[in-house]
């Protein structure tokens, strides 16, 4: 049974076919609510698309570039659900759910109130929860793959990137109807905005709580209160990291402010980051001496590529052109997430 050919493509499960109603629904309903605004300010939104897609390719390089032991290679197909999920689901349905849950807080709280936390409040609950929705659901689905906290990371942050770069559509074709400006001065200026922070945006957020959910659904030899501990730290960083985001704050409200704050979270992030490395380590560990015991392959070479250090003497010391260096050590890492998946013996 080949999984990452065939993972996108499950008619006899259930499962798979609320996910394909959901991001339909969703796409339809996205659709439903942005073209009356779109036929008046569709000028914003191509002003806008270029910052949009570069989003969308500088974010995309940057995940994968956190791959360091390219786990991504066998899981492409799960990663590019989650990104419709993010894109085509998330973002219909919040949008909906975020009207919503306004009048609700007005209802409850007053207009006062509701003015000042609707946002940080329904970022947190509302769109987490969309994005987390759909991290469960493709893990799920693709459970035999999923197995470490890299997977969560990456299918977490596949999925807030779909949302980020749709969501950056809607800010800018609102932008127009919101600003005596224009559309096209206004969209601009939300374009330059959304890209500069586009580092510490979905992605990162729900990357985070990607970790906790993945790992919840799929990690090998975990107990289940080592799950669950993993899930609700994780997720609740990443809920609590949104609900900060979008807070009001007293004072200097200004670029001092949102610099302030992505700074914090890029640290952040790096803690997060460098735990998840030491499970990738240990797991790559754990393949090398699988491999070895079996005599399936020497173990010089793999253990080079356990840090980028260890990688540059080793091509400095064959004196191989990078180009090569690079290629073999793909074909290395690739031939271990391969082992893996067909023996599913490790653990982190």
């Amino acid at each position: 049974m080949s999984w990452p050919g065939r993972i996108w493509l499950q008619p006899r499960s259930a499962l798979w076919w609320v996910y394909c109603l959901v991001c339909f629904g969703g796409l339809i309903g996205f659709v439903l609510q942005l073209l009356p605004v779109a036929m008046v300010t569709w000028t914003g939104i191509l002003v806008g698309l270029p910052f949009t897609i570069v989003t969308l390719l500088v974010i995309s390089t940057l995940i994968l570039w956190l791959d360091f032991f390219r786990a991504h290679v066998r899981i492409a197909s799960v990663l590019a659900m989650g990104f419709v999920w993010g894109a085509a689901a998330g973002t219909g349905i919040a949008m909906f759910a975020n009207d919503n849950i306004i009048r609700v807080i007005q209802n409850l709280a007053g207009e006062g109130f509701a003015t000042d936390w609707q946002a940080p409040i329904s970022a947190a609950i509302i769109e987490e929860a969309i994005k987390g929705a759909g991290v469960f659901t493709v893990a799920c689905l693709a459970r035999p793959l999923l197995t470490r906290p890299m997977h969560g990371l990456l299918l977490g942050g596949f999925v807030g990137l779909g949302f980020q770069v749709v969501e950056d559509v809607t800010y800018e074709a609102n932008a127009g109807l919101q600003s005596a400006q224009g559309d096209v001065g206004s969209a601009l200026i939300v374009g330059v905005l959304r890209l500069l922070t586009a580092f510490t945006s979905h992605w990162m957020l729900t990357g985070i709580a990607g970790i906790g959910i993945v790992t919840a659904v799929g990690a090998r030899g975990w107990s289940r209160g080592r799950r669950l501990l993993t899930f609700a730290v994780f997720y609740l960083l990443g809920a609590a990291m949104h609900f900060v985001w979008d807070a009001p704050v007293t004072g200097d409200s200004g670029i001092g402010s949102t610099l302030g704050r992505i700074a914090a979270y890029i640290v952040i992030f790096a803690v997060v980051y460098l735990w998840v490395m030491r499970a990738e380590r240990r797991w790559f560990r754990g393949v090398v001496d699988w491999v070895v015991a079996r005599r399936m392959a020497p173990p010089d070479e793999l253990n080079t590529l356990i840090s980028r250090r260890s990688r540059r003497r080793a091509r400095r010391a064959l004196r191989m052109p990078h180009k090569f260096a690079r290629v073999r050590r793909h074909q290395l890492l690739d031939w271990v997430q391969t082992v893996d998946t067909h023996t599913g013996h490790t653990t982190v």
